[in-house]
């Protein structure tokens, strides 16, 4: 055999070599189907917006997340008006702080609800209220109201979706804790329905479930994220750092793969937002604003 016919033979034997790795690694980290999950974005299909103030093509997209758990707030709003929004708070702290509104947000009661953490609040009208949180001794607990958040009861069980009151990677489920993902650090958990949710990390990445988090699939990516929700496995909102406002609402159709920019709340930190099917509320640097129109505009209640 010729040299250059050994040097062709060396090179066709790389290429098919190439091929078979690439096709291994594709079937070893293959996602199985999921009934509500839509496929993953790519890098070419979902595009994402700028955070650079002047939106130069090259310009890092991504910043640096330094919102601390200590300021986060969970916040929930239902079709009659009532909005429930609670600070995270520490372990072993003073109690964590609850508001509860029946008026839209136009007017805030703080409701004590024995908790010295919140991780997550539920308000499906002013007569069922849920909140997650932990006692003293860090213990995650659930309690309900049925008057306004006026007074509280233990619940048997809980029942909701919260991020896991010690570290930052987990989101616990009634099925129990898991990862979405390796490297996420937990932003927002938003249960969708008692086995499907969607969580946004603090590098831009949405990940979703539909079995209680035993699966997650990586969904898509809204860099400079900070928090969001989704009222459905695919319509979800977001507040996100973008073109010089801290806390630009996004809207997605397709649960998280591509993101559209709408309007801006002024200040920072965003700290919660949340939906129903005709009105968001958001709370930015510890003030309530709502809007009727997608997160076109924002106004405070």
């Amino acid at each position: 055999m010729s040299k250059f016919a050994q040097r062709l033979f060396l090179v066709a034997f790389v290429v098919v070599d190439i091929v078979l790795i690439i096709g291994a690694m594709r079937h070893v980290n293959g996602t199985p189907p999921s009934s509500d999950l839509p496929a993953a974005a790519t890098a070419s299909s979902a595009p994402t917006p700028s955070a650079d103030e002047s939106e130069t093509p090259d310009a890092t997209l991504q910043l640096p997340y330094d919102f601390s758990a200590a300021d986060a707030v969970s916040l929930s709003t239902a079709n009659d008006g009532t909005v429930v929004y609670g600070s995270r708070g520490r372990c072993g702290d003073t109690p964590a702080t609850v508001q509860v509104s029946t008026d839209a947000g136009a007017d805030f009661a703080p409701a004590t609800t024995g908790l010295t953490t919140t991780l997550v609040v539920k308000a499906a009208s002013a007569a069922s209220i849920s909140v997650v949180g932990t006692d003293a001794d860090c213990d995650v607990r659930q309690v309900t109201s049925t008057d306004g958040g006026q007074s509280w009861t233990a619940a048997p069980e809980v029942t909701l979706w919260y991020p896991a009151a010690r570290g930052s990677s987990a989101v616990v489920t009634p099925a129990g804790s898991s990862e979405p993902g390796e490297g996420c650090v937990v932003t927002s958990v938003s249960q969708v329905t008692a086995e499907s949710g969607r969580v946004s990390c603090s590098d831009g990445t949405i990940f979703g479930s539909g079995d209680n988090g035993d699966t997650w699939v990586r969904l898509g990516r809204l860099d400079n994220i900070r928090v969001s929700t989704f009222l459905t496995p695919s319509a979800g909102f977001a507040l996100a750092r973008f073109t010089g406002c801290a806390a630009n609402a996004f809207t997605t159709n397709d649960g998280g793969v591509t993101w559209s920019p709408g309007g801006c709340i002024s200040g920072e930190p965003a700290q919660a937002i949340a939906a129903t099917s005709s009105r968001l509320v958001a709370v930015v640097a510890d003030e309530t604003y709502s809007s009727d129109d997608k997160g076109a505009a924002w106004s405070q209640p």
